[in-house]
């Protein structure tokens, strides 16, 4: 068991966000265009934002689940100050929460859902993002993505 801690230890420290092989768009009625990296292997999801200091080329994260699951999150080893979006299989928006940094608290979906939005704290509430909101993504190659936009609530981290 401590050699697999040591080796999950490292891939999380060796492998910053850039490592994330695909990125996503989201959108919905009230914003679009939201570039966002995405987690689709359970080391991807395991890892999250964990040790990032500075978002980049990138509005977040987008944690994604084939099928619906409670999802449970901690900020552990997670330095940005989040706003954790959980989105069900009908991609409405069911649960907000914040995400503090370096705590060990656990931040539950409560219900299934099939995504989790993870962008910095306060974006939430520039963007308008509502519990009961539908929202989209789409997995695209950043290369081919016009008009990505990176919202002001980003500018400070």
């Amino acid at each position: 068991m401590r050699v697999l801690n040591f080796k999950l230890f490292l891939f999380f420290v060796l492998f910053p966000l850039y490592s994330f092989s695909k990125e996503a768009v989201v959108s919905s009625q009230k914003f679009s265009d939201l570039l966002v990296k995405v987690a689709k292997t359970e080391e991807e999801k395991q890892k999250g934002l964990m040790f990032v200091n500075k978002l980049s080329q990138t509005n977040g994260l987008l944690l994604l689940y084939r099928k619906p699951k409670i999802v449970k999150i901690w900020m552990h080893n997670t330095r940005i100050p989040l706003d954790i979006i959980f989105i069900n299989n009908q991609n409405k928006v069911i649960l907000i929460r914040k995400g503090d940094p370096l705590s060990k608290k656990i931040i539950s979906s409560i219900t299934p859902v099939i995504g989790v939005l993870e962008i910095p704290e306060g974006c939430a509430k520039k963007l308008d993002i509502k519990v009961g909101d539908k929202t989209s993504w789409r997995i695209v190659k950043k290369t081919k993505v016009k008009n990505i936009r990176y919202y002001h609530c980003l500018d400070h981290f």
